[in-house]
């Protein structure tokens, strides 16, 4: 595992390479939480657009992909997830146009919006980021947004549910 700011040092310069990616998992998690919340071993991240991570220009920009397990490593040796269709249910596209830019470092890079996230961690059934995310963040949820874009109602009341357990409700 790695600490944190390697891990947004690193999410710069992939946002750098790769102009569409949002980052989605542990690091669009510590970006909404603060950069010491936890650590992780890899990134992943969403392509808004197809074409900026397709494999000859990964290739290009000296990505590379392990030929056994398929998985891609950036040039600097993390391992990275590229999702080209959809994370947890949610289009790239989506994730896209409503993420969120965070500055570090004077630069830039776009993270998952924190409604979205919450519901990608809850499909995940990462419970501890859950947790986190809420009881960190619950002033800045936007309640309506979240059930918008909620698999059905239910989806939407479970996380209520969360916040009431926690006593944020």
């Amino acid at each position: 595992m790695v600490i944190s700011p390697q891990i947004r040092d690193e999410c710069i310069k992939v946002s750098s390479e790769i102009p569409s990616a949002v980052f989605v998992g542990a690091a669009a998690t510590l970006a909404h939480l603060g950069w010491g919340y936890r650590r992780t071993g890899d990134l992943d991240i969403a392509v808004e657009f197809v074409d900026d991570a397709d494999e000859g220009k990964l290739n290009r920009l000296q990505y590379r992909k392990d030929p056994f397990t398929g998985t891609w490593y950036t040039p600097r040796g993390w391992k990275i997830d590229i999702y080209r269709k959809d994370v947890s249910g949610f289009s790239t596209r989506q994730i896209g146009k409503d993420a969120v830019t965070i500055s570090a470092r004077k630069a830039r890079f776009r993270v998952v919006r924190l409604e979205m996230l919450i519901l990608m961690k809850h499909r995940a059934q990462r419970y501890d980021d859950i947790r986190a995310l809420m009881q960190r963040k619950f002033n800045s949820i936007d309640w309506s947004y979240l059930e918008s874009i909620a698999a059905d109602k239910v989806e939407a009341e479970e996380m209520r549910n969360v916040a009431r357990v926690l006593r944020l409700l």
